[in-house]
Order: structure tokens, then sequence, then C-alpha cells
């Protein structure tokens, strides 16, 4: 077998995959493990080499198991901190392991946990904590600090479809988070307690960004710290959208591209160094001189850039492709590839599901499958042009080449994950790899360097830098105002991705059949018709699926209505019969950055496959309800937004505003007399509130906000839906003595549950089946209060909680009614 390194690699990745869904006891796997190493013994000793190899592969499957499976064998539950959480304030003490992330609002602090402090007495315990602490507080690497928080397990928020970062969180091995309010509840007890290198590196870090900082302007001076300190929390976020709707992000962060490029500037100076000694190259190989220079350079780089995940992964890789330059082996390109990926996966195989491993693999993968078949290009034999010309239109043919064999790649990726096709993606590339991701890049290891002997010189290497990114930003932002630069795409499922690249596999497999047939002028009798009845074949499936998703939604005769998991706020979904929709909220949290629709709602909705939206309501204008439904506003091509006559305050939300105006969106004022809206035989009565006069509004309280929240019956056939916002038990006494029609089959419970809601007349009126009960999870509110839970167990309700079961779908042809829940009963 000439490449058995892939097949090892697809042995390892498959035990990874099956790992992650099927937990396995140690004596489990460790049994048939040391069965299969035996015989993998006996038959390579009795020179069985096929057998062999086979049960290496099984062995090597086994051990993808294992490896993704090994922290729950050591795991140590009693001295482990999560043994704390959700048991109240609690008193820790530990040391800073990270360089302190700073976001416009808040700093976080990764703290590697030691003893709790109980009564005056030490307990010894071991995890790291992500600790949010205001962006006032300072702290530095290797600070021995002690605080006082409570802690709370890390957890996805529950909807399908959504980002899992608790994986990702466990992959840093951190499991809790906890809170700092202010000054008093943390302090510093020793500085600087860590030694060796690290702490070295993190002052010289430090030192690099003030020069940075010192010789550059925003936004160049945010994009240059994220290349060479590895840190983007502080780009702007326009810019960060600005280069993912144009398809460079990759630029931003450290990664392959960066490490690749750091190789190949310095292996190209030393060589270039090394070619004017005579001696040198009669002496030594100069080709592995300037690649050992280039690993150490990659070294640095690393080292600097603070050796994170992604960035120990785009070393491995690199230092794999520079061994094979040393031992000879440069040309097979898929071995060493797969010989980085065991590599990689052996020692993280957690990294099998990151985001930038997949991505920097898939385009590593494409590049040496496409570009090769495509690169012999020649200039026309009788063209006059000089041969500079033909030189510079042939590297501008490979910079085209391989910015589309990796655009082609991880297509299927970047729409799975981000929901985003760029249109503009390779010319945004051939602009800003050559300007920032090059130029840029190069020059910044030049002020790395001279940084150690002279912060000046260096500020000048940063001053050329940020000329050269000043350019290319410029060119990434006009790109990114182009209506069309960007396609907003929903999320595509495992069989579509699939059949995505063995669509591309069999397109090139044929064009390059074409080839071989035109060069041996001969037809081939098996291998030309076998890749054109695949490719048709695959192209009806696709044409199959494009036409199931066209008319699905359209042919539905189901309404679905979907309480969505956005922690302390509320948001529903509903499908109406016929395809159209509604979102109503959007969820958010007050005085966080943290964007809902942007991370919960948005991800959800692909998830659903809607990249559109008919309609948004606002029930009122607090920030568990709003903040949400900004991003959906301005991603979602919304139609119209129903509203009440409160008035927005601009100085909280001024982004609402320009989303509206943006987005020229029709502003529906809706109030108790509205009139009844139908929509494909689904009807929408607006029973709250009534109509205001201006001097209504004046000087309105928190509590009064909520009493004026639209109050929304949605029903079809004999279901009903009741969803109320936030109204107190006041305004429920007053719907019930309105005579309203009230009853309903499914209530959102009001004001997440509230003991200021839900009053004993107000759920006998509505004499629901379902009580749903949006709240976050441990929430300071203690949302929902026992005795609304009492009051609604009592009336014969089912109760479902959004902190306990994740989003709840309920579905229903006008007749029946079926609900389901993200997290199942047990």
């Amino acid at each position: 077998m000439s490449r058995p390194l892939i097949c090892l690699l697809t042995a390892l990745i498959a035990g990874i995959i099956v790992g992650s869904y099927f937990p396995l006891s140690f004596y489990w796997l460790s049994t048939p493990a040391a069965l299969i190493l035996f015989l993998m013994l006996f038959s390579i000793r009795r020179n069985r080499l096929v057998a062999g190899f086979f049960l290496v592969i099984g062995f090597v499957f086994l051990l993808g198991i294992f490896n993704i499976q090994r922290q729950s064998y050591f795991f140590d539950d009693d001295r482990n901190i999560l043994s704390y959480t959700d048991r109240g304030k609690v008193t820790l003490e530990g040391i800073v392991t990270e360089s302190p992330i700073a976001y416009p609002d808040k700093n976080v602090l990764i703290v590697r946990s030691l003893r709790v402090v109980e009564n005056e007495f030490y307990s010894p315990v071991s995890g790291n904590i992500r600790l949010t602490i205001p962006n006032d507080l300072n702290f530095r690497y290797g600070d021995f600090i002690r605080f006082h928080t409570t802690l709370k397990k890390i957890q996805n928020f529950k909807n399908p479809g959504g980002f899992n970062y608790e994986r990702l969180m466990k992959m840093q091995g951190i499991y809790v988070s906890g809170f700092i309010n202010n000054d008093s509840e943390i302090i510093c007890l020793r500085k600087n307690i860590a030694r060796g290198i690290k702490l070295k590196l993190d002052e010289f870090r430090l030192y690099l960004k003030k020069i940075i900082y010192k010789n550059s302007s925003s936004p160049q001076k945010e994009v240059i710290e994220a290349m060479i300190i590895g840190n983007q929390s502080g780009i702007p976020t326009e810019i960060r959208d600005n280069f993912a709707k144009t398809g460079t992000s990759h630029i931003l962060s450290i990664s392959g591209l960066h490490v690749g490029m750091v190789g190949a500037t310095a292996f190209f100076f030393v060589f270039l160094i090394l070619k004017y000694s005579e001696y040198l190259m009669l002496r030594f190989n100069i080709v592995k001189l300037a690649a050992i220079s280039s690993f150490l350079m990659i070294l640095a780089y690393a080292l600097i850039a603070g050796m994170g995940i992604t960035v120990m992964r785009a070393t491995l890789m690199a230092f794999v492709f520079l061994l094979a330059l040393l031992l000879g082996k440069q040309n097979d390109l898929y071995n060493t590839l797969a010989f980085a990926g065991l590599i990689i996966l052996v020692i993280s195989p957690e990294a099998f599901f990151d985001i930038s491993f997949q991505l920097s693999f898939m385009a590593v993968l494409s590049i040496i499958y496409i570009v090769p078949r495509f690169s012999h290009f020649t200039v026309n034999k009788n063209t006059t042009a000089p041969l500079l010309m033909q030189s510079v239109i042939r590297y501008i043919y490979l910079m085209i080449l391989v910015c589309a064999a990796a655009t082609i790649g991880t297509l299927p990726l970047i729409m799975y994950y981000f929901n985003r096709v760029s249109c503009v993606t390779i010319i945004a590339n051939l602009i800003a790899v050559p300007l920032l991701g090059t130029l840029s890049l190069a020059l910044s290891m030049f002020c790395i360097l001279f940084s150690l002997f002279s912060a000046t010189i260096a500020g000048y290497f940063v001053q050329l830098a940020s000329f050269s990114a000043q350019i290319s930003i410029c060119a990434i932002n006009n790109l990114a105002n182009l209506s069309w630069s960007a396609i907003t795409v929903t999320k595509p499922n495992l069989m579509e991705i699939v059949l995505f690249y063995l669509l591309i596999f069999l397109i090139i497999e044929l064009i390059d059949e074409r080839k071989k047939e035109a060069t041996n002028n001969k037809h081939s009798s098996f291998g030309f018709p076998l890749l054109k009845y695949s490719l048709l074949i695959a192209v009806l499936f696709f044409a199959a699926d494009v036409t199931y998703l066209t008319l699905r939604d359209k042919l539905s005769a189901e309404l679905k209505v979907t309480v969505i998991d956005v922690g302390q706020g509320n948001s529903t979904l509903v499908e109406f019969p016929g395809g159209k929709n509604m979102i109503i909220d959007g969820g958010g949290f007050p005085e966080s950055s943290f964007d809902t629709g942007r991370a919960i709602v948005a991800p959800f909705l692909w998830y659903k496959r809607l990249s559109r939206i008919d309609t948004a309501v606002l029930s009122h204008p607090h920030p568990d309800h709003l903040r949400g439904l900004i991003y959906i506003l301005n991603d979602f091509n919304v139609r119209q937004v129903w509203k009440s006559d409160l008035p927005m305050d601009l100085n909280t939300f001024p982004q609402w505003e320009k989303a509206v105006k943006s987005n020229r969106i029709n502003i529906y004022r809706a109030s108790g007399k509205s009139p009844e809206e139908t929509f494909n035989g689904v009807r929408i009565k607006v029973l709250w509130p009534p109509e205001y006069s201006a001097k209504d509004f004046n000087n309105l309280s928190h509590e009064e906000t909520n009493d004026s929240s639209l109050v929304l019956k949605i029903t079809f056939g004999k279901i009903s839906f009741l969803i109320p916002g936030d109204i107190s038990s006041d305004i429920e006494n007053r719907l019930v003595k309105s005579g309203a029609d009230l009853k309903s089959d499914v209530l959102v419970v009001p004001h997440h549950g509230s003991s200021h809601s839900s009053s004993a007349e107000f759920i006998k009126a509505v004499a629901c089946r379902y009580a749903v009960v949006s709240a976050g999870r441990s929430n300071v509110f203690k949302h929902p209060h026992p005795s609304v839970l009492q009051r609604y167990e009592k009336a014969g309700a089912k109760i479902l909680r959004t902190d306990i079961n994740g989003a709840t779908a309920f579905k229903t042809d006008g007749h029946n009614l079926c609900v389901d829940t993200f997290i199942k009963n047990k």
C-alpha cells in the first residue's frame, strides 16, 4: 500500500467519532486493545504483514476512542471544581494561567483553581475556571488570586443547531465559570509567582503590544496584534464582520496561513543569504539549512503567539511538512498531510471537532488535490510579451487557482459553521493575503526581531506593516459594502456536505480523464463512462434535495411553534402552513456584549433551513426580548415588524433604529384594537395593550413597560397558543375581566414564571394543557418561582422549561397537538 498513513488517519478519526457518541468503560476498551496488540505482534513476527496492518488499523481505532474519552477515565469527582457549582458563593484561590483576554466591557481570566476556603479551612481542588471580571481590574499571567463568586457549570443553550460551546471549553480544560462584580470580590495575594519561559514570553508580548499601539492606529493596530500576539478581542466588530463577509476572516486568527507565511519568509531570506556563499553551497545542503532556520522561526513565532490550541496545531502541521522536506519526502504530500493529521489528533483528539482544524485540513487537502491538475498554464508561444510579464501572468493564475481550490474545499464547512457564502472571496483573498497575510506579517516578523535590540527601529517596521494593513483593510471594507458581497445560507446537513464533495471529486476526475484521453488519442472503455454516470446520479440527487427544500415549507399544512432556549429571556418561532413565519422576541442579556441573536436565535433558524423572516414581533423594549432581534433584522431579510406604540430608548438601543431604516423594514403598530390577522388559516389576535396616547408614555417604569407587552393569541383550528410577554397579574386580571377569550392549549408563562404573574384566576381562564417557562438556568431572579409552578401543577398543566427541557416545539394540524423537547425526559 503506497499511502498507509491515510488508512491510519481514517481509523483514528472513526475512533474519535465513535468515542464521542458512545462512552465505553476503561475495562471494555483495554481488553480488546490488549488482544489486538498481542495478535499484531504475533502477526508481524510470523511475517503476516497484511494481517498485521489491519490489526494496526484496529488498534488505532481503539486509540481514537480512548483518547477522546481519556479525561473521563482520570476524572477526580471529589476534588474537581465541578463539585462546587451551583452551591452559592464560594471563596477560592488559584493562579492566572493565561494572559487576560480584554473585551470592551469585561476582562476574562483563566484560573487554575488550587483550593477552596471554607470556615478558615483549606480544601484542595483542581480544574480551570473561566472568570469574568470588570474591565477596570488588571491582573496578569502568574498572579496568585483569591476571589469570591458563584460557580456555574459551563453548558450549551439547549437548541438544535446550536454551537457546542461546552465542548470548546472542555477542549481547553475549562468546566466552570464565575463572575466578579467589583474589586471587593477579588484580590491579588502574590504577583508573578509563575516562573520560567512562559512568564518571560508574557512580558515580551506586553512589550510588543506597547510598540504596536504606539506606532499604529485603529483598526490596524488591533489587526497586527491579532496576527502577532494572537489576541483578536480588540478588533472592532464592524471590521470583523467585513472580513467574514469577504471570506478573509482566517487572516485575523493565527492559523496555518500565518505559520506557513512565517516559515516561507524565513526560508526565503536565509536561502537568499546562503546562496551568496560558494563555500556553504558546496559544503552543505542550503535548502535543508534554510528549512532548519524556518523551523526555528516558526517555533519562536508560535511561542510569542501564546501556543494556543490553534497555534500549536498549525505549528505541528508546519513541522511535519518541513520534516518531510528534510527527509526528501516532500513529493508525497498526501502521506505528509495524513501524518500531520495523525500527530495532531493523537496529541489533541478534540481538535477533530474544532472549526479551524477542519478548515485548515480541508483547505490544504483541496490545494494539493486540485492545483497540480490545473497548474500547467502556458502562455501562447506566439506571444510577444516579455518573459517577466509571462511570469507575472502565471503567478497571478496560480494565486487565483490556489484561492479557488481552498474556497471550494472549505465551502461546505463555511456554510455549515458560518451560514454565509462570500461572492468576493477570491478577489478579497488576492488582495488581503499578499498585503496583510504576507507583507504585513513579514514586516511584523522584522519588528519582533528588532524589538530585541531597539523599540524605535521595531516601531518603524510596525508603521510599514500598518500602512500595508491599512490598504488591505480599506479594500476589504469596500468589498464588504457591496450589496452582493455575501449571501446568507441555511445550514447544510451531513448528506449534503458529502454530496458536494462527491460532486467536486467526480467533476475533477472527469476533467482529468478527458485530458488523458486527449493526450493518448484513445477513448477509455471503463473509467470515463463510469465517472459520467456517477456524476449524473449525483447531480440528480442534488437537484432532488434542492427541490425538496424549496417545496417542503410551501406544501406544509401544519402550524409549528417553538419556544427557543435563549436563557433569561424570550424568543418564539412560529411557522405557518404554506411557508410563512414569525419570530416573537429575540432574547438578550442586559449590559452584555453577548449577542443572543447571532449566537443562539440565528443558528436555530439556519438549522430550520430559514433564511428569511416574514414578521418579527417585539413584545416590549426590554433587553431580554429586544437585543437578539437586532441581528435578525439585519441578516434575515425581515419584511415587517410588529410592535406596540411604546417608544424606543435610542440611547439604550441605537442599533434598533439603524437596523429598521437600513433594511427598509415596515413597522406595524399593534394594539388590542388591531384587527385580527390571518396567515393561511392561522388567526392571530392582539389582546393587549390598548391604544395609548403620547402622554401615557411619559416616564414609564420598568414594571409599566412589562405591563405594556403585546399579548398574542394564535389559533389554528381547535388548537390555540397564548404568548403574553412579561405582563403582571394586574394585567392578567384585567384581561380576565374584559371577557377576552384566553382559553389556550399552550401558554408561554408570563414574565418567565415571576411570582408577580400567573395569578390563579388567569391560569383558570387560560386552562392550558402545557405551560412553557422560558428562563435561564440558575438565574439571579430565581425564575420560575416555586409558588407559580405549584399553581400550574394544581391546575393540571404539564410544565415544560427551557432551562431543563431546552427548545420546546409544538406541531399541530388544527386538531391534534404534538410536543417535542430538545432534552428528552429519561
